[in-house]
């Protein structure tokens, strides 16, 4: 019996969207929709690769889709990192969320304990990612190490950043 999947995503805020890149991203969901019965989108919804991921998991699961939203702050303070087109989005996005809740930073470090989780929480972390280590706590290297350091499967979709 086939059993429900995970799948947390990292990314950069300011990735270049291209077409292959969602190219990839889709292939990756409808080979996951083929093989699963069921599966769940774990994205904190920040600009960029959360919301792009988030934006295809949608559009190829549809009513079958189930979007988790873990946020590091209280939702007011989260959307301070948002510009005005930036939250209307990821209100948008809360509407169709299964559920949405704060990770608990014991660390203070609330974007590193929020990357943490969704690797801790996921099956297989989608990393959209230029591959560079800039050691930023949080950042998307720092939270891909931490998922091959606990052994989790990454799925690398290298991807440019804006300049």
């Amino acid at each position: 019996m086939n059993q429900t999947k995970i799948i947390g995503i990292t990314g950069h805020r300011d990735i270049v969207k291209t077409v292959e890149l969602k190219k990839h991203i889709k292939e990756f969901f409808i080979n996951l929709q083929n093989s699963t019965s069921e599966t769940k989108l774990l994205s904190p919804l920040a600009d960029g690769a959360d919301r792009l991921v988030a934006k295809i998991y949608l559009e190829i699961f549809k009513e079958e889709a189930t979007l988790i939203v873990p946020m590091p702050f209280d939702q007011e303070r989260y959307m301070k990192d948002f510009d005005s087109k930036s939250k209307k989005d990821f209100l948008n996005y809360l509407e169709v969320a299964e559920e949405i809740y704060i990770v608990e930073d014991r660390e203070k470090d609330n974007y590193k304990s929020l990357g943490y989780h969704v690797v801790n929480k996921s099956d297989t972390l989608l990393a959209l990612w230029d591959g560079t280590f800039n050691h930023k706590s949080g950042g998307t290297g720092n939270v891909v190490a931490y998922a091959k350091e606990k052994d989790k499967e990454v799925i690398h979709f290298s991807c440019n950043r804006e300049n």
